[in-house]
């Protein structure tokens, strides 16, 4: 008997990429879901990516790195901003996602794992966002040593080994001939060629397993319409809208992007709407 198991990741907050990474899924079978991080924050629609995740069958949902930070920043925040527009731009989506994720999601955000294990058939998967001790960095980034990939199957029972974070479909082998697998990113796929990265749907994977294996790796890609996720995050106030334009539209990303950001938050009173907030947050932890 086959399972269909849809892998998704990296919706960072984009709704409207994630309703048609999920349509697309159901209308060829999936059985269940593996959500492998990042599927909220950096976006404008979080609580509503959360909210979509609550009505599927989702069996695995790993910590990113941006959640993760997410977490850090609401009970040990970085208080030293004044010169650093990138911790700027992070605290103001903090703060953003802070007044919009429920309480409810709040909360289970700081209890994700970082690794998941799955026996499906006769195979053995790992589940990870990026290494499995660190769910952050470039050290899996496709152009990078053979030996950073062997890092994700170092247990011999493991067959599949499936990662996220680099937002780039791949499919490799450790040197021990496991299966390594990404499935790209639901909101923000990436491609540092750029007539690929001119492609701007939904990235996912569907795999079929069945008692003979891994039968079908089938590396989806799901259109949508991102002025729909535009014109939503708009009306929610997301402060930089004009940025997740850019990103959605072209793929390129503006969030290290240090002098456009310092001109942005200068112009718009972020600096001190984020140290406002940061005060606000110190003193609630010290009460």
């Amino acid at each position: 008997m086959q399972q269909k198991i849809a892998v998704i990741s990296d919706s960072h907050g984009n709704a409207t990429a994630l309703q048609a990474a999920i349509s697309d899924a159901l209308k060829r079978g999936a059985d269940e879901f593996w959500s492998l991080g990042d599927m909220v924050v950096g976006g404008g629609n979080s609580e509503e990516c959360m909210q979509i995740l609550d009505q599927i069958n989702l069996t695995q949902v790993l910590l990113g790195n941006w959640e993760d930070n997410f977490n850090l920043e609401l009970i040990q925040p970085n208080y030293d901003i004044k010169h650093d527009p990138l911790a700027v731009y992070f605290t103001m989506l903090a703060k953003y996602d802070s007044e919009h994720l429920s309480q409810k999601h709040q909360a289970a955000l700081k209890k994700l794992p970082m690794t998941g294990h799955k026996e499906v058939g006769p195979l053995v998967f790992s589940l990870t966002h990026n290494l499995p001790d660190q769910n952050h960095g470039h050290t899996l980034y496709p152009d990078q040593a053979q030996v950073n990939f062997n890092q994700l199957a170092l247990d011999q029972d493991i067959d599949v080994a499936i990662f996220a974070h680099i937002h780039s479909p791949l499919w490799r082998y450790t040197s021990s001939g496991q299966i390594i697998l990404n499935p790209g990113s639901v909101g923000r796929p990436w491609d540092p060629r750029a007539k690929l990265l001119q492609n701007r749907a939904a990235s996912y994977v569907l795999l079929t397993i069945s008692e003979n294996g891994l039968d079908d790796v089938d590396f989806r890609r799901a259109s949508y319409d991102p002025e729909i996720e535009l014109r939503k995050i708009a009306d929610n106030g997301f402060p930089y809208v004009d940025l997740e334009r850019k990103l959605l539209i072209t793929g390129n990303s503006s969030s290290h992007n240090g002098p456009l950001l310092e001109k942005i938050n200068a112009e718009r009173g972020y600096n001190d709407e984020a140290a406002e907030f940061l005060a606000q947050l110190k003193t609630k932890l010290n009460q």
